[in-house]
């Protein structure tokens, strides 16, 4: 399942290594990346889990993070951090003593988890967009195929009579290229509507065919018991 990383901040080792093998421990796949507290630019990450026993180089991390970080899991000493006006959305503190990286490892993790989700309902949603315009389009392409068709049919009889009559006595030669480009140009037009009629009567027989499927199975499913 696809998943957000973790930003893990710290100069300490052990620090980090507790967390993996917390995660491991609880069969979790987590993916992350490590910074240290003096880096300059932090790399962009929804989800930030730091080492805070330094009070003053936390705060110092907290105040200068991505405005897309949603979830920051500080682990704290004996003080808890002051308020900086962090631009996370959610700064959890968990204050360090027996099981305090295991809480650390289990929130950032659900909160990895939750920003995944919501890119996949983002995304539902931006397909579903453009879905609808897609289908706004589409009907109003079909509602005026007919009209089109009958004029371009007209265009192409109307341009092939002309070029066949002055076939003998001869146009010039600007005006007869422009008469064949109007030509050409109907005939493809003319193509592109017969392939969307086909695929409309395509797309009505399988919505047909699918209505059908859903209206027989509760039928069957009924007379089997």
């Amino acid at each position: 399942m696809e998943q957000a990383e973790v930003l893990i901040i710290s100069d300490q080792e052990e620090f980090v290594r507790s967390l993996v093998q917390s995660w491991q421990g609880s069969h979790i796949e987590q993916e992350y990346s490590v910074s240290s507290p003096g880096t300059e630019e932090f790399p962009a990450s929804p989800v930030i889990v730091i080492d805070a026993s330094d009070t003053a180089a936390a705060s110092q991390v907290l105040a200068h993070l991505h405005s897309e970080t949603s979830l920051v899991v500080a682990i704290t000493g004996e003080e808890p951090l002051p308020d900086v006006g962090s631009t996370a959305q959610r700064v959890v503190q968990v204050r360090r003593g027996l099981g305090s990286i295991d809480v650390a490892a289990a929130l950032a993790h659900q909160g990895a988890q939750r920003v995944a989700a919501l890119r996949r309902v983002e995304d539902v949603e931006h397909r579903l967009r453009e879905s609808e315009r897609y289908a706004v389009l589409g009907k109003f392409i079909s509602e005026a195929r007919h009209g089109l068709g009958n004029a371009l049919t007209s265009v192409l009889g109307n341009s092939e009579l002309v070029l066949l009559e002055t076939a003998e006595t001869g146009l010039p030669s600007e005006v007869r290229g422009q008469l064949e480009t109007i030509h050409a140009m109907s005939l493809r037009i003319h193509e592109t509507l017969r392939r969307l009629s086909s695929l409309d009567m395509e797309m009505q027989m399988a919505e047909r065919q699918a209505g059908r499927k859903t209206v027989g199975w509760p039928i069957k499913s009924a007379a089997a018991q």
